[in-house]
Formats: C-alpha cells, sequence, structure tokens
C-alpha cells in the first residue's frame, strides 16, 4: 500500500453497499469489485502501457505516478464513505484478481430546480459514468459489460437515478461504441471544450439514457451541466 510522507490514507469503509463482487460474465470472466490500495501498482503500469488512455481522458496525466492514483483513492474513499455507496470498481477477471479496467459514477449537483421531472416537477437525480479498459484486455466487451451494469443495476435501480449521462471525444469511436452497445443516445454531437491538460480545445459528444420516456425532453444542456 502507497503511502504519502508518513500520512495515513484514507481508509475505505467496508460496510459501504454495493462493493461487490459482481459477476458480470463466464465468457470471458469479468467481474466488479471496489478499488483497493493494493490496486495501485497495477493501476499504474497498466496507465503507463502507452499514451491511449492518456489521449482518451481529459484527466488522467502521463506518465501516471503512485502518487497520482493515491490522491484518486483518497478523494474517492471520502465521498463514498460520506455516501454509504461504493461509486468505484475494478474490472477484473476473478473476484480477487488484478484490475484490469476501471468504472465510476458521480451525481451532477444540485442546481435549485433547474432540471426538473416534465410529468411531476420533482427535481431528477442525473447520474454520470465514466471508465477505462486496460490496452491489454480491450475487444471483449468489458467496457460495455461493466457501463450496463453499472448503468442498470446500479444507477438506475439502486440509487433511483432518471437520466445517466456520459461524454466522449468525438473521434473516440471505440468509447461511443461503449456508451451505445449501453442503450445511450448521442444528445450533443459537437461541444468544444478546453482541456486543461491539453492546453487546447477538444470536441466532446455528449451521451444519455433515460429510465423512462417522459425525461428524453431533458437533454444535456452544458450552460449547466458540467
Amino acid at each position: 500500500m502507497t503511502q504519502q510522507e508518513g500520512k495515513a490514507p484514507v481508509s475505505r469503509n467496508r460496510d459501504n453497499k454495493c462493493s461487490g463482487p459482481f459477476k458480470l460474465s463466464d465468457q470471458p470472466p469479468h467481474y466488479l469489485s471496489a478499488v483497493e490500495y493494493n490496486d495501485i501498482p497495477e493501476m499504474v503500469r497498466v496507465l503507463n502501457l502507452n499514451k491511449e488512455i492518456y489521449n482518451g481522458t481529459a484527466s488522467f496525466q502521463y506518465p501516471y505516478l503512485e502518487s497520482h492514483a493515491l490522491t484518486r483513492l483518497e478523494n474517492i474513499y471520502i465521498r463514498d464513505n460520506q455516501s454509504g455507496y461504493t461509486n468505484c470498481w475494478a474490472m477484473r477477471a476473478s473476484p480477487k484478481g488484478p484490475l484490469i479496467g476501471w468504472i465510476h459514477t458521480y451525481f451532477l449537483p444540485e442546481d435549485s430546480g433547474t432540471r426538473v421531472h416534465p410529468e411531476s416537477g420533482r427535481e431528477l437525480k442525473v447520474g454520470v459514468i465514466g471508465y477505462w479498459v486496460s490496452p491489454e484486455h480491450t475487444g471483449k466487451g468489458h467496457g460495455a459489460r461493466a457501463a450496463r451494469f453499472v448503468v442498470q443495476e446500479y444507477l438506475f435501480k439502486e440509487r433511483g437515478c432518471d437520466i445517466v449521462r456520459a461524454e466522449a471525444y468525438t473521434h473516440n469511436v471505440p468509447s461511443r461504441k461503449v456508451l451505445e452497445a449501453v442503450g445511450m443516445e448521442c444528445e450533443v454531437e459537437e461541444w468544444t471544450t478546453f482541456i486543461p491538460k491539453l492546453q487546447k480545445d477538444m470536441v466532446i459528444c455528449c451521451y444519455a439514457i433515460h429510465r423512462d420516456e417522459a425525461t428524453k425532453s431533458v437533454v444535456t444542456d452544458k450552460t449547466k451541466d458540467p
């Protein structure tokens, strides 16, 4: 376990709900379970295999350091411990096997009723997903399988989300195929945004899936949705 300057890392509450392991597939074997500190070495190795994941995301650094992973997990654990739910999982080929990918969720902030249900008027709950798969394990459906499970079983059924959103660079065809395989539809085909790590504008597309037909009129609005 990595540790900074004698500071004890934030502990993950083992009682958090939905930590897994969850079995998603026999062939190929595919499980989801909470990301642990002992996943950091493998996470660092995978994210430094090449710049594929760096190029496909807005946030990952390259080279990726243990300090980056530690900070991310600590922030995740703080948030999860406050909510009582696990919101970030490792994809694995066995229940306790090494990390082969990652999927996380978060919820858009409350914003005083600017996103409301068209029929009831109640405030909507909107979730967001993000994911990556090791370059050594692509082409096996891991991304789509994990995203489908997290959207349907976790965000819709367990957390009561009305809408789940995701973003991808417009040119990132594999990521877009994952979202479409989950049943998401593209709501914004081109949105230009500044990516700090690249120090340039990039074009992203915005996808969403709705729990019921009534909310389909509530499309992504980049003036409100981060």
